[in-house]
């Protein structure tokens, strides 16, 4: 037995409306989920905060932390001499 899965997006109510009216008459189960999408401004202004990355991001530090947090643990290579 197989089943078929087809999402529709759909941006009128009308639309939606007769879509849903169809799929009752004939019987056919369905789900309905709303989303909200974004305008082309606010896409542009989060790609734009994405590219410019995270600003307290301090990589050396981060690296600085790991090690100092695992020089209890034996590691491998790392205590040979």
């Amino acid at each position: 037995m197989t089943m078929t899965h087809i999402a529709i997006d759909l941006h009128d109510d009308q639309e939606a409306a007769r879509v849903l009216s169809l799929l009752k008459r004939e019987h056919v189960p369905y789900q309905v989920h709303k989303k909200e999408i974004l305008s082309e401004e606010e896409k542009a202004e989060a790609r734009e905060i994405v590219m410019r990355g995270a600003p307290t991001l301090n990589v050396e530090e981060m690296l600085a932390w790991l090690e100092e947090s695992k020089k209890d643990r034996p590691m491998p290579f790392r205590n040979d001499e």
